[in-house]
């Protein structure tokens, strides 16, 4: 039983699973979902500063706009609409349970736009809570239809 929640946890931290792919391994092999929901959303959570760190200390910004330093610019100037809500974009973005959506490219979309690391962790933190919310009803939705069949 040990060995499923570290596997869970360890699934809740992976770029590919994160939360939700937790959430359904950990709800498949029949463990608590509340357990299993807890767990996932915490660990992916208390991922998402270590990823920060890694990518602020990595110059990663600095090193796509040495890349693309003209289209940059360009772009950057003209979106700013878009800093009036990055906070609610990066929630929409990380809430929405579709592939690619999760807190890892999240937090790489506001280390590139230079966006305040602590405003973008809560919005990100709450994304990743309404995304395993939303896994987990529908799994737990899926289990009891073809229980019924």
């Amino acid at each position: 039983m040990l060995i499923e929640y570290l596997i869970l946890i360890g699934l809740a931290v992976a770029p590919i699973s994160e939360a939700r792919g937790a959430i359904i391994y950990g709800i498949s092999v029949g463990l608590n979902p509340v357990l299993t929901f807890v767990l996932s959303v915490i660990a992916n959570i208390l991922i998402i500063p270590v990823v920060f760190f890694v990518l602020r200390h990595a110059n990663l910004r600095e090193f796509i706009f040495k890349l693309f330093r003209k289209t940059a610019e360009r772009h950057m100037h003209q979106n700013k609409m878009i800093y009036l809500y990055e906070e609610l974009a990066l929630f929409a973005f990380v809430a929405a349970p579709l592939p690619v959506t999760g807190g890892y490219t999240a937090v790489l979309i506001s280390e590139l736009l230079g966006w305040d690391w602590r405003k973008s962790f809560l919005a990100i933190s709450a994304g990743i809570t309404v995304s395993a919310i939303i896994v987990l009803l529908a799994a737990e939705g899926v289990i009891h239809l073809v229980g019924l069949i």
